[in-house]
């Protein structure tokens, strides 16, 4: 496990090495894994590290574990930059890595764990969010022995992910933190963005049914149709204020990301949304709930008040905070953390 003690660890995270001791990246297997949708894997493969020190109640159980859950074409490491690390893991920080233990795996479909673009392409298990969560808590109860999770705190997909862990495992932790998440369906205009992502894909001949040999012609295209609503419009304006830049940042973007994401990896990760919804369920949640928003976020837009409709059914349950609007819509949360960490902070302590 990784380790990482006293006030001299720099929090300013370019060595990842340092970030998560000598142990690096570790792999779970979970052999004959059922997918919701019926269908099986004879084993799949679930990548994490580990950040800090378990610490142990009088009967021997962790009771100092979080889980960190990453978003849309993202991985573990996402929550090793400086964004994050410099605000979240230092002395009395909300996750002080002295008296924290922090796990981060790559999502089924993502990163290093088992994903269609390790070979099975179109072919791999239709995956939904119980799916995902369903992999993290074998991870979490059969490798790590953890019982009960202090804390799930998760950023856009991840954020529906825990909300998904409040629902599916309630007894399994204190207190979930989604961060620009709504546990409501991706319909409206998040629903059609989800389907641009995808169709430019579908409707390309040189996708193939996903048996490409080269990346597909149109997936710049559906990257591009995807991520025009994650910033604001003030910060694209102030990124693009000509005509010419305008119609030249979202390619260039496109590209950077596509170079690192496959096509079939991509359509399986916003497919994930199909089914999901936890509103429903929101009764059955037992954790304390801390929700993220930002105000601007055009993803989650505050407005349709699916926030709120969920603090008037979980009640005392759940508190809400909301960023202020920078310009950078759904992808502020990653410039405003030294506004909601102090709240991440009280709500933690708070557990305890």
């Amino acid at each position: 496990m990784g380790v990482i003690a006293g006030d001299d660890i720099s929090i300013h995270m370019h060595d990842l090495n340092t970030l998560i001791g000598e142990d690096g990246e570790k792999l779970h297997l979970i052999r004959n894994i059922e997918f919701d949708g019926g269908q099986t894997l004879a084993q799949a493969r679930i990548n994490y590290v580990t950040l800090g020190t378990p610490q142990h109640d009088s009967n021997g159980h962790i009771n100092n574990a979080v889980l960190l859950i990453h978003g849309t074409a993202s991985s573990w490491h996402m929550y090793a930059e400086k964004w994050w690390s410099s605000h979240m893991y230092g002395p009395g920080q909300p996750l002080d890595l002295r008296n924290t233990f922090i796990i981060i795996s790559d999502n089924i479909g993502a990163g290093s764990s088992s994903k269609p673009s390790d070979g099975m392409r179109m072919g791999f298990p239709s995956y939904q969010h119980s799916d995902v969560v369903r992999a993290q808590h074998d991870l979490v109860t059969k490798k790590l022995g953890i019982q009960q999770l202090r804390a799930v705190i998760g950023s856009s997909y991840g954020g529906r992910l825990t909300w998904q862990w409040g629902v599916q495992y309630p007894d399994a932790v204190r207190g979930i933190i989604p961060m620009i998440a709504s546990p409501f369906a991706l319909a409206g205009r998040r629903g059609m963005q989800d389907y641009l992502g995808i169709e430019p894909l579908l409707l390309d001949p040189t996708w193939d049914g996903g048996n490409y040999n080269e990346p597909p012609r149109n997936f710049p295209l559906a990257i591009m149709a995807y991520w025009v609503f994650m910033s604001g419009v003030n910060h694209l304006w102030n990124a693009a204020p000509t005509r010419e830049r305008s119609q030249q940042h979202l390619p260039r973007l496109a590209e950077k990301i596509a170079a690192k994401l496959d096509a079939n990896d991509w359509i399986y990760q916003l497919r994930a949304n199909d089914e999901f919804n936890v509103a429903p369920k929101l009764e059955e949640i037992q954790a304390q709930v801390l929700a993220i928003a930002v105000d601007g976020d055009e993803m989650v837009a505050v407005e349709l008040g699916h926030l709120d409709e969920a603090k008037r059914r979980l009640g005392d349950k759940m508190d809400i905070v909301l960023a202020k609007d920078s310009g950078r819509g759904h992808a502020a949360l990653q410039h405003e953390v030294g506004a909601y960490a102090p709240k991440i902070n009280q709500f933690l302590k708070s557990l305890d």
